[in-house]
């Protein structure tokens, strides 16, 4: 470490709606930088979707609408043109009238009899606003991943059976013999396909020609046959969505090879095949021959169905099988009850197997380029004439490309791009084909990529670039939102202080888990809810108490004696279940390979013995102490055999059986719990090592992805947790600033030193805390010091002054009348119930809108009211909504005073003496300063016209000691906004009282 200068290491804590940061200066040491700073998450508050789909599902259909709009207007002008409707007629002359016939049996009878010039001009204009389904791409086979759509292709599928039962001529005589034509809300029972509806159109027309009905012209029939099928066109689009596609990192002129191409189903197979590794009962190791992949390989990617295996599936169950495995062999990462999963699926290969004709098939693998050409094509089209234009150029039939166009290519299968170009899979699969390489890497060093990828860092710089211009691929919205806010806390930080010499990230679980992940861990989360309740009952039954009192200690001794065989595995001995309940000491929870030299303090190192084998164990691994000749040391042959019986966790089972944890086993055990090698804490790790222009100190490493686990185990040895018996206070948004602290000050030395000083248990280690925490700090008042740093922390919120959110809910009410009291509130129907609503808009034909978002609180002071009162002037809450924005931008707009108990549509205007000065503008999570006291503004209620102040540590805690109601404010109350840092600086003259959550100008 240099002397000479700070050395400077800043902890990052970035989740979906916060990051927390600390900076140290290892050298003298000190807490330079720390604090909390929160941000609403792109996400719906109830649901937790994504806004980015809400906006889209928003967008889709409000197009649908305008194209439907856009659709009927020109069938409008062709029926007019056609003499069917008069000239000055709108889309209300066509509405059922007394003496009209419904519209569904107009076209069933429209087939057998002439109709009137106004019945025919009914029928067209119905069907033009309720034109059937248009698939896009579902493929001929009907496959599509969307729910609804699948909904929709059942019912269609029901309905062809229907007509082909029933002998109908048109779907219009099917439907009229069911009595009804449309669908209610969910349900699609009556959906039919565009095409049956342009058949029964030509059935009409010819129909009508031959009872001599002149308007049915050829001429019109042709016209009105375009509009009805009219599509937006998409060759545009999909060229604008292709240029998003990211860069190969290999090669940057290249962009990435779409994740349904041969070539890359090809290469991650190789990958997976290459890494498959069994391990036999005597701990050798064997993996798979080239020959052995090349076989393999010839399954997956079959032209045909192989008998016996219509899927063409290679599993873990089947190559044991194949290669006549022991059974007391496993493979390295799978349990045996997993082995029934496949090693690897290419599912759009797959889905091309069945939608192509063989002969194709094995053209296309044969003819790698023609196969990911064919592949790129249904990647890139979102409609088949899209797909039609990229499918020209190619070598192919007619009958081959009818085929191709027949794939689902619009469903989930042929939807994203990998991560390495068609160029680079080329050469990976070169690689992959000789005998000697096998894993990735092999394969990149083999064909030179490797060198390519370590060269290629990119130009750092002072500052980190926004995240999207380093990785273009990225959409997420959730990610892009936190890797926005961590950027803009980095660079405020290198302003003051520069570059750190090093950088420790610890990224939140919502954060960088995929959501399979997170549905697993879901599940897990379930099913040990499940197990702890069932041993709680069984443990109350003995002890004669609750289950809600049982400790969760006891409970997780109950289900590691269940899971090892009620046994204790090291000796043999069977555990006895009431004395285990009974006697806290009877046995205890050892990790098998010890804690202080692997860090691991996961459920698959935790195993249930009896006190006196984990005393006479020690620090030691199970084949150190049973091969040690101590005398009483249980038998290793024996001790094997019961391990290969009982335990079915591979990777438990590996710990139990360790025969060599000398240093370069340890060094490997503390790097994988240590750091975090998850795809989004690679990815971030890797945007601040490319980005930033480190100190030239000669480290490789200035960024390192720290494991959830390692700071989990110092926040508790070093008692940061705050929370009742020392259990992490997630209430508290400060929580997030202590993380980082603990982040930054999380080395690899720093936690073996924790491990070290835990090698005696948790329960002895809390008995002799004082005496071991100086060896295990960065410096030895750490603690107190982050503890003391706490309490000056005000967590900052990122200033969202947008305005833009939803304008109206939903739902759409009738009016029913108004209230007679004062308020005057407008009553709407809902559902069997009459209500009031206050914040409303009644449109003209007597239906009613919920207003949903207010936009921003303006609060206007009359410094003339009240002249006589005790408090002099008066202070006006105008709450601004979404749906205001319209009309203040056209000038229309009437600033009105919320009043108690009063319909905000009878609100009165703010008076003039107020609108002569500016009013105060307050956004939600904006800070109000009111005279010397500081609160979160958080939400209006306009029924009590009251403002909801909450405390800066807490957004959930109400903020005490605030000003009281607006009532109460006069002339010579001062009310600013505070202007907010990330960093928290602009509370470093404000005095805060903890305990009560006040604070207060000094």
């Amino acid at each position: 470490m240099d002397e000479t200068r700070p050395y400077l290491v800043l902890g990052l804590d970035p989740g979906i709606a916060s990051c927390g940061f600390c900076l140290l200066d290892m050298t003298n040491h000190k807490i330079l930088e720390m604090g909390s700073h929160l941000f609403k998450a792109p996400q719906e508050d109830k649901t937790k979707t994504s806004l980015a789909v809400t906006r889209r599902n928003a967008r889709s259909i409000r197009r649908n609408t305008a194209r439907t709009a856009a659709r009927l207007k020109h069938c409008m002008e062709l029926l007019v043109a056609a003499g069917l409707v008069p000239e000055d007629a709108d889309k209300t002359w066509f509405q059922t009238r007394k003496g009209d016939k419904p519209v569904l049996k107009l076209r069933a009878g429209g087939l057998d009899r002439l109709l009137t010039d106004r019945e025919f001009a009914q029928v067209l204009y119905s069907l033009c606003g309720r034109r059937g389904y248009i698939p896009h791409g579902e493929g001929r086979l009907g496959e599509t991943d969307d729910t609804e759509g699948r909904k929709v292709l059942d019912a269609i599928k029901k309905n062809q059976a229907a007509m082909a039962a029933g002998s109908y001529r048109t779907v219009g005589e099917m439907l009229n013999a069911q009595g009804r034509s449309r669908n209610r809300g969910g349900d699609y029972a009556l959906c039919v396909y565009n095409s049956q509806i342009q058949d029964e159109v030509k059935a009409l027309f010819a129909a009508q020609r031959a009872h001599g009905n002149a308007a049915a012209t050829e001429a019109l029939e042709d016209d009105y046959l375009a509009c009805l099928t009219w599509e937006k066109k998409s060759l545009e689009h999909d060229a604008r969505v292709y240029e998003l596609v990211g860069k190969c990192p290999y090669f940057p002129g290249e962009k990435r090879a779409a994740s349904a191409d041969i070539s890359s189903e090809l290469c991650r197979a190789y990958e997976r095949l290459g890494h498959i590794v069994i391990v036999h009962e005597d701990g050798s190791e064997q993996t798979l021959t080239a020959n052995q992949i090349d076989g393999y390989l010839k399954i997956l990617f079959s032209t045909a169905s192989i008998k016996g295996n219509k899927d063409c599936k290679v599993t873990y169950g089947a190559i044991r099988k194949n290669l006549d495995i022991s059974g007391k062999s496993v493979f390295k990462g799978i349990a045996q009850d997993k082995e029934k999963e496949e090693v690897f699926a290419p599912k759009a290969w797959r889905c091309l197997r069945h939608a192509l004709p063989e002969e194709l098939l094995a053209r296309m693998f044969e003819d790698r380029q023609l196969g990911d050409a064919i592949c790129e094509a249904l990647t890139f089209a979102s409609s088949e004439a899209s797909l039609i234009e990229r499918l020209s150029d190619l070598d192919l039939t007619d009958d081959e490309r009818e085929a191709v166009l027949g794939a689902p290519f619009t469903g989930k299968l042929f939807k994203g791009y990998g991560s390495r170009s068609l160029k680079a899979l080329g050469l990976l699969l070169g690689a992959f084909e000789e005998p000697e390489v096998r894993t990735l890497t092999d394969a990149e060093r083999a064909s030179g990529l490797l060198n390519l990828r370590q060269s290629d860092r990119g130009v750092r710089g002072q500052y980190l670039p926004p995240y999207n211009s380093y990785d273009e691929t990225c959409r997420n919205p959730v990610v892009l939102r936190a890797m926005g806010r961590m950027r803009h806390i980095v660079n405020a930080i290198i302003r003051i202080h520069g570059v750190p010499d090093e950088i420790h990230i610890e990224l939140g679980r919502e954060l960088k888990m995929s959501n399979k992940e997170k549905s697993l861990v879901d599940k897990r989360n379930r099913e040990n809810a499940a197990a702890n309740k069932k041993w709680a009952g069984k443990a109350a039954g003995i002890l004669g108490c609750t289950p809600e009192e049982v400790s969760g200690r006891v409970i997780r001794k109950l289900i590691l004696r269940e899971e090892q065989g009620e046994k204790d595995l090291y000796t043999g001995q069977p555990i006895d279940l009431e004395r285990l309940v009974r006697d806290d000491r009877y046995c205890e929870i050892d990790h098998i390979l010890p804690y202080s030299r692997t860090c691991d303090d996961s459920r698959t190192n935790k195993v249930l013995v009896l006190s006196k084998s984990n005393q006479d164990k020690r620090e030691r691994t199970p084949y150190e102490w049973m091969t040690s000749g101590e005398t009483g040391a249980p038998s290793w042959d024996e001790y094997h055999a019961r391990i290969m019986a009982t335990v079915k966790n591979p990777r438990k089972r590996a710990n139990y059986l360790n025969t060599d944890l000398g240093p370069e086993t340890q060094a490997k055990f503390l790097a994988r719990n240590l750091n975090d090698d998850r795809y989004m804490s690679v990815a971030v790790k890797n945007y601040l090592e490319d980005c930033l222009l480190f100190p030239e100190d000669g480290r490789k490493r200035h960024v390192i992805a720290v494991a959830g686990g390692a700071t989990g185990n110092l926040r508790w040895v070093w008692g940061l947790n705050f929370g009742d018996g020392n259990v992490k206070d997630r209430t508290d948004d400060r929580h997030h600033a202590v993380d980082a602290a603990i982040i930054a000050a999380c080395s690899e030395s720093t936690v073996k030193k924790i491990a070290e000083a835990s090698s005696k248990g948790r329960e002895a280690f809390k008995k002799q805390r004082e005496s071991r925490l100086a060896d295990t700090q960065p410096w030895p008042t750490f603690a107190d010091e982050v503890k003391a740093r706490r309490a000056f922390v005000v967590p900052t919120r990122m200033a969202d002054h947008g305005v833009t959110g939803r304008v109206f809910e939903d739902t759409l009410y009738h009016l029913e009348g108004i209230t007679a009291d004062k308020g005057k509130y407008p009553l709407v129907r809902a559902g069997e119930k009459t209500v009031k609503k206050g914040n409303v808009r009644i449109n003209s034909d007597g239906s009613v809108k919920l207003i949903d978002g207010m936009a921003f609180l303006r609060l206007w002071l009359d410094p003339t009211a009240r002249p006589n009162g005790k408090v002099k002037g008066k202070w006006y809450a105008e709450p601004v909504y979404y749906a205001d924005i319209p009309a203040i931008k056209a000038g229309t707009y009437v600033p009105r005073a919320c009043t108690i108990h009063v319909a905000r549509v009878n609100w009165e205007p703010v008076p003039e003496s107020a609108m002569a000065s500016e009013p105060v503008v307050v956004f939600f999570g904006d800070v109000l300063v009111v005279d010397d006291k500081i609160g979160r503004y958080w939400s209006m209620g306009i029924t009590n016209c009251a403002m909801e102040i909450r405390s800066l540590l807490n957004g959930s805690n109400l903020a005490s000691g605030f000003p009281g109601t607006l009532n109460g404010w006069g002339k010579d109350t001062q009310v600013r906004v505070l202007q907010e840092d990330c960093l928290g600086h602009c509370y470093d003259g404000i005095s805060i009282n903890p305990e009560d959550s006040t604070f207060q100008q000094r």
